[in-house]
């Protein structure tokens, strides 16, 4: 993982004073912090830590496939939606002799990070956690595509069995081809364990440490409804939580200036994955305006309270993609 740089951008406005006032009265120009991601959403994901103002780290979408919960006594496996990744269950143990997709239904990950609405679900009986059973039912995972759109092609695979160290899976292409059998050892300070399935399979250490990020920039699937009101999956640029202790709220009423610590108590966090989510901006005549009525409170790992209001979507190229942003802390 490596640590990105972030630019800043200063904006200051000062009065020129003719003689309307004395010259010890000058106005000091005020200064507004913009902090632009340099990494576009359309390729990167970019983990964030609000209070220093630092991309602890960024990594391509082709970097990984599936995250194994790490933390706790916890067993869920999420798909990588960043790529569009959806997966179904086949209601057969029989690995071999499944060489299609032959799901009746896909379905994709929760965007609010709900585990019970994830698509593989339960793999396995726990009601009793000292002697799980294992299903072992073959799963069709959709790959989704890669950055430029290319269709990433399908695998099956079975969840094997999970233990103290991690998880077992076993995993081939559809007709066979590339079969592999891999341990996954899962790491408990980050809430997901990242893996890959490219040459053959492994661990990817892409997720930062839950203590060390409060937000990331991803695009990542959820469910819009079109215009004659069908729940449609579409894929969207947005902004995830970190779950394990970061929470926002949206504002719509205030003035972002207006508020500081004494309005804390006013607000509801959310800690659902998408509280943040995509909705700072619209999407208008082909290009994307940012919504001046929407700001955000964050309440980050350490517990500092953050209010935040996007500023853009276009880096100075004039390219898509790039977030900017002011944040401010509340307990200052």
């Amino acid at each position: 993982m490596i640590a990105g740089k972030i630019k800043y951008s200063i904006y200051g406005c000062l009065l020129l004073l003719t003689g309307c006032f004395p010259k010890d009265e000058l106005v000091v120009p005020l200064k507004l912090d913009i902090v632009e991601i340099p990494y576009s959403m359309y390729d990167t994901q970019a983990w964030y830590r609000l209070h220093d103002k630092t991309v602890v780290s960024h990594n391509s979408f082709n970097d990984w496939d599936l995250g194994f919960e790490s933390n706790g006594s916890g067993h869920h496996i999420i798909l990588n939606t960043s790529r569009f990744m959806h997966a179904g269950k086949t209601g057969s143990a029989d690995f071999s002799g499944i060489r299609t997709n032959i799901c009746d239904t896909m379905v994709y990950d929760d965007s609010s990070g709900d585990l019970a609405r994830t698509a593989i679900g339960d793999w396995a009986d726990f009601s009793d956690p000292l002697k799980p059973v294992y299903l072992r039912e073959v799963y069709i995972i959709d790959m989704g595509s890669d950055n430029n759109g290319v269709q990433m092609g399908y695998k099956k695979i079975v969840f094997d069995s999970l233990s103290a160290g991690g998880y077992s899976i076993h995993f081939s292409n559809l007709d066979g081809s590339d079969e592999h059998n891999s341990d996954i050892v899962t790491d408990p300070s980050r809430s997901f364990t990242y893996f890959s399935f490219q040459n053959g399979g492994s661990v990817v250490n892409l997720q930062p440490a839950d203590k060390d990020w409060d937000i990331c920039f991803t695009q990542y699937s959820t469910i819009l409804f079109d215009d004659k009101n069908v729940a449609t999956p579409y894929l969207v640029r947005g902004v995830y939580i970190n779950m394990q202790g970061t929470s926002a709220a949206r504002d719509t009423l205030n003035k972002f200036s207006d508020i500081t610590s004494a309005n804390i108590p006013d607000y509801v966090l959310s800690g659902a994955q998408d509280a943040i989510g995509y909705e700072w901006k619209d999407y208008k005549n082909d290009s994307y305006k940012i919504n001046p009525n929407i700001f955000y409170i964050i309440r980050d790992q350490n517990g500092e309270y953050f209010k935040l209001k996007f500023t853009g979507f276009y880096n100075e190229a004039g390219e898509r993609g790039y977030p900017s942003f002011q944040s401010f802390s509340l307990l200052k």
